[in-house]
């Protein structure tokens, strides 16, 4: 199975010539599964809902699971922002704020980090983390997966303000639920790390796989636009996460990075320490 997870588009700041390739190498790897993880838009506004439709409709027909980020609910129209936050997202991507996807072998579970009371910040409430463990714990899938919006983990000392708050109850539920990965975006800043480093006793082989910016030109330290790729190999029992990179020399994107994620009754091979 074959996912690709987008995050941080920012409709209204998009680059035309990104979008583009973008759409092109979505065609070319096949997705079974698209996912969104939150800041689909610049400032929630009702247009730039309607680009990332345009958008979407460039793709192949594939489930689509979105989880809102904090642009994607207004900022100047507080009336909205009090009233009906999310109005412009659920029109174009449905009711549930927290979607979830299940194959016999794949869950994906969706969380919404946002607060409509909080330009930037993002939370797990303790419902919210009793409801996804639950949704983990009733599943026999052999890859679980949990997607929000904000981090629970930061690889720069700048980022640690954005590391939602119960972010540490929720890592550890969800881990005990048997979550074996957890994707992001907010920081426009891509990496991958295992969740024990900074929170012991997790699971070696727990991870969070964050993703850059895909199309905007709002990117951090001069990262290129980016998405990630999660593929998972029944046969060889095997999940590789990839981020691919676009590349203006050619233009397009390419695989600039891949790591094989050791699932939980296997052997932590993957060498980092």
């Amino acid at each position: 199975m074959r996912m690709i997870q987008l995050s941080d588009l920012h409709f209204g700041t998009e680059r035309p010539e990104v979008v583009t390739a973008l759409v092109e190498v979505i065609h070319q790897l096949e997705p079974d599964l698209l996912l969104l993880s939150g800041d689909i838009t610049q400032r929630a506004r009702r247009a730039q809902f309607q680009a990332c439709e345009r958008f979407l409709a460039r793709l192949p027909l594939t489930p689509l699971l979105a989880v809102p980020g904090n642009h994607d609910l207004p900022l100047f129209n507080l009336w909205q922002r009090l009233v009906a936050p999310y109005a412009h997202f659920r029109r174009t991507f449905g009711c549930d704020l927290a979607p979830c996807y299940q194959s016999d072998e794949v869950l994906v579970v969706g969380v919404n980090t946002t607060r409509p009371g909080k330009h930037i910040d993002g939370s797990f409430s303790t419902a919210k983390v009793a409801a996804v463990s639950r949704q983990l714990e009733l599943s026999d899938a052999r890859v679980k997966i949990v997607m929000g919006h904000h981090p629970v983990e930061a690889v720069l000392e700048v980022d640690e303000k954005n590391i939602a708050a119960g972010a540490e109850a929720a890592v550890r539920a969800w881990s005990r639920a048997g979550m074996q990965l957890y994707l992001a975006g907010h920081i426009h800043y891509p990496f991958c790390s295992r969740l024990d480093r900074r929170y012991p006793d997790v699971p070696s082989n727990c991870w969070t796989f964050q993703a850059g910016t895909a199309v905007s030109r709002r990117v951090r330290d001069h990262k290129a636009n980016s998405f990630n790729l999660i593929e998972w190999h029944s046969a060889q029992e095997e999940l590789l996460l990839s981020r691919w990179d676009f590349s203006p020399v050619l233009p397009g994107f390419l695989c600039a990075e891949q790591l094989q994620l050791p699932l939980r009754g296997r052997p932590d091979s993957s060498g980092a320490g």
